[in-house]
């Protein structure tokens, strides 16, 4: 049983000192992620405040990382703080990042953070915007024809393909100041017309509106209307398979996955786009799964997650065990090692240490994922 505490990402879509409820810093700075995991991009520190057990090593110093295997601890979970949109994403399955992983240590360029699969789960704590999945094709076609110079894209979205579409926006990036400024003109047309399978709602509206103000000459914001539009209320939770696209727009949330910072980029980003290779892995067929209750246990996810809510859980050996302390401190014990963790803070537990027992009067979430030696 390890005490850890949270990497902290200062990216800069973060709220400014968005996750000091969790960090306790004020830094006047965007805070964008907390990391409780063993990724190498931001594996979590151990809390050497804390030893109860009677085998802890008081002089020990490091990350979790140090004491346990990726395949040990096989799921990244991050407290998320958005102010405003992140890219464009979308995330390689198995097969394509280690395919993709490997033709990169040959010839570049370097896309991918590490050879491993991408799915991941986002619980609200919040009211929490995002883009995720596809809009209906003719509803985003209504949206996209409006702008003058995309004529192409529009009429592929009027033949279903957004293959064909996105390229058609792509080969259109030099002229993104101007395709870009067009949109929220665009949107309130659309939505005049009355002609769309269902009206947008004053969130989505302003996600756009947000998106032109951040991003003015970025193509990126031209691939928003081609994504579906939700918010998501405090409690409720979606799963994104692989190959789902998706941009967070706004709001603060939990999100778990499996161990992996892989992100092939569509735009809304200062960051590296490969918009060919993003192409190659996009899924069409697979939509998002929307959950929410105390037991989220997505279809074909490799992890599930328990949340914990003024009250007490056990979880049975033989899983690894990842706990976040997100209202309140929590108490974890396994048989006589008993340890408190402060709100922010977590504690993961190994799946060959024994049946975990959690209690808080707050709020927990509970990261349960089957390990390998």
């Amino acid at each position: 049983m390890f005490s850890i505490r949270g990497e902290v990402k200062d990216y800069d879509w973060g709220i400014v000192d968005g996750l000091e409820p969790w960090t306790g810093q004020v830094s006047g700075r965007p805070q964008a992620e907390l990391w409780f995991g063993v990724h190498p991009s931001g594996a979590s520190v151990l809390d050497s405040s804390v030893h109860t057990g009677d085998n802890d090593d008081v002089s020990f110093a490091g990350t979790l990382a140090d004491r346990l295997t990726r395949e040990q601890a096989p799921v990244l979970a991050k407290i998320l703080a958005a102010a405003r949109p992140l890219s464009v994403q979308v995330h390689p399955d198995a097969h394509d990042a280690k395919k993709m992983w490997n033709d990169q240590q040959i010839a570049g360029p370097q896309i991918l953070a590490d050879p491993y699969e991408k799915a991941e789960v986002l619980v609200a704590l919040e009211p929490f915007d995002a883009f995720i999945g596809w809009r209906p094709a003719s509803d985003a076609a209504e949206i996209i024809e409006r702008i003058d110079g995309l004529a192409l894209a529009a009429s592929a979205l009027h033949s279903h393909d957004y293959v064909a579409a996105i390229q058609a926006i792509h080969e259109q990036r030099e002229s993104a100041t101007t395709l870009v400024a067009q949109l929220p003109n665009a949107v309130r047309d659309a939505q005049a017309a009355g002609t769309m399978s269902r009206l947008m709602g004053e969130s989505e509206i302003a996600a756009y509106r947000q998106a032109v103000a951040d991003f003015p000459d970025d193509f990126g914001v031209l691939m928003t209307p081609l994504l579906d539009f939700f918010t998501l209320a405090p409690g409720d939770a979606v799963y994104l398979a692989p190959g789902i696209p998706h941009s967070y727009v706004r709001g603060i949330g939990f999100e778990v996955m499996t161990s992996s910072d892989n992100v092939l980029r569509l735009g809304l980003t200062s960051k590296a786009v490969y918009v060919d290779h993003a192409l190659k892995i996009l899924d069409f067929e697979t939509g998002p799964q929307f959950m929410s209750g105390s037991s989220i246990a997505p279809g074909g996810a490799a992890f599930r997650l328990e949340v914990i809510r003024d009250g007490l859980a056990v979880f049975d050996s033989g899983e690894y065990r990842l706990v976040v302390a997100i209202e309140g401190s929590m108490e974890v014990s396994i048989a006589d090692d008993a340890r408190t963790a402060s709100q922010g803070s977590a504690i993961a537990i190994s799946a060959g240490e024994g049946d975990a027992a959690i209690s808080t009067p707050g709020l927990a979430i509970a990261v349960l994922a089957p390990a390998s030696a």
